[in-house]
């Protein structure tokens, strides 16, 4: 079969493979046929190698995470699901054993693997996964959606870790992908605002023309901190009277996180999904902002294994749009075209269709 593998450590050892042998699922797993798959963040830092993943990973391996497909085989003891069927996995293989698992915290388990990491992905035609991981998904979810659940899950995780969006006020910091899947998730939930802050020009172009498309009832207030310095901030403050109740942390950014402690109301909280490109954070006026504000700071990891997949399908049968997301689609050959547009901030979600194409005929990345 075909795959993207990483078959050095070093930055951008990584190929498109040609003749790799298709995976047999053990005892209790089972061989997915990939219809989609997505390129996300993590994908990126392994691709530049850095530092933050480099020493999980020993080459050569499949890397990928994100990914809808078609059962192909079963293996030994597999019960309960049948060849053909429509699926989705959660790529983080807990132990079930630990304080964390036996919580019902699976999501922070702390002997986690995680495939395309840890071991062999799904950037390929086929994938071999637990049955204990499969999500089964409704064929109305179509498979450039279902290709990113994966992501969806982070955002919706991170939305509803807050006590309630309906009838708040809303900051989202960071409007890359993920910022994207929850932006639409708190107008979906009926927020009495929401207020973007983003950066990149061609990030503040998509929310723009996403906003132009939603229905109105939550108003949506979009800005560039850059270029308007503390004027963003009085605005907020005036059609909120006085600060949001929630901020949703998606980029990372220390600059963006400080404004997003400025910005609430006394008592609101933040969840911070974004990750700081350094190990370590200083923040600014952090008792004045956090301490005598009263507020609440939550860190989110991945989605709860597996209450926020099915709070996510429902919310896509309940009419929430994500179409939107995906910008480009290309086979398997297109994988480094991906990452070059994703450095480059000219997409936001990347969908790879690995029986697209071949390798004399590549398909390149198409929006």
């Amino acid at each position: 079969m075909r795959a993207i593998q990483m078959v050095r450590p070093e930055a951008g050892a990584a190929e498109l493979q040609l003749d790799l042998p298709v995976p047999i699922p053990g005892p209790g797993e089972v061989l997915v046929r990939v219809a989609a798959t997505a390129i996300c963040g993590t994908d990126r830092h392994i691709y530049h190698w850095d530092p933050s993943l480099a020493s999980m990973i020993q080459p050569p391996v499949v890397i990928g995470h994100e990914f809808c497909g078609h059962i192909q085989a079963l293996g030994d003891g597999v019960r309960g699901w049948e060849t053909g069927q429509y699926v989705s996995a959660e790529m983080h293989l807990v132990c079930g054993k630990c304080r964390a698992c036996q919580a019902g915290n699976q999501h922070i388990c702390e002997r986690t693997v995680i495939a395309g990491i840890h071991q062999d992905g799904c950037f390929a035609e086929s994938v071999v996964v637990p049955a204990s991981n499969l999500v089964a998904l409704d064929e109305s979810v179509p498979p450039e959606i279902g290709a990113f659940l994966d992501a969806l899950g982070n955002a919706v995780h991170t939305v509803q870790s807050a006590r309630s969006i309906a009838g708040r006020h809303v900051l989202l910091s960071g409007y890359g992908a993920i910022g994207a899947m929850a932006s639409a998730v708190v107008e979906f939930e009926g927020a009495s605002s929401l207020t973007i802050t983003e950066v990149s020009p061609t990030h503040l172009e998509r929310a723009r023309k996403w906003a132009a498309g939603c229905s109105g009832q939550t108003p949506i207030h979009i800005h560039n901190p850059a270029e308007e310095g503390e004027e963003w901030m009085k605005a907020m403050r005036d059609h909120t009277k006085g600060g949001v109740d929630v901020v949703l942390e998606m980029s990372g950014a220390k600059p963006a996180i400080d404004s997003g402690l400025e910005a609430l109301y006394p008592g609101g909280e933040m969840m911070m999904l974004g990750l700081p490109s350094g190990a370590d954070l200083v923040l600014a006026n952090f008792s004045k902002n956090v301490i005598f504000k009263g507020l609440t700071m939550k860190g989110i990891l991945g989605r709860r294994m597996f209450a926020t997949w099915q709070e996510m399908l429902g919310l896509l049968k309940r009419g929430l749009r994500v179409e939107h997301i995906v910008t480009h689609r290309c086979g398997l050959e297109g994988f480094h075209e991906g990452i070059r547009l994703l450095d480059a901030g000219e997409a936001h979600k990347v969908i790879m269709l690995p029986s697209a194409g071949n390798p004399k005929t590549p398909i390149s990345c198409e929006s």
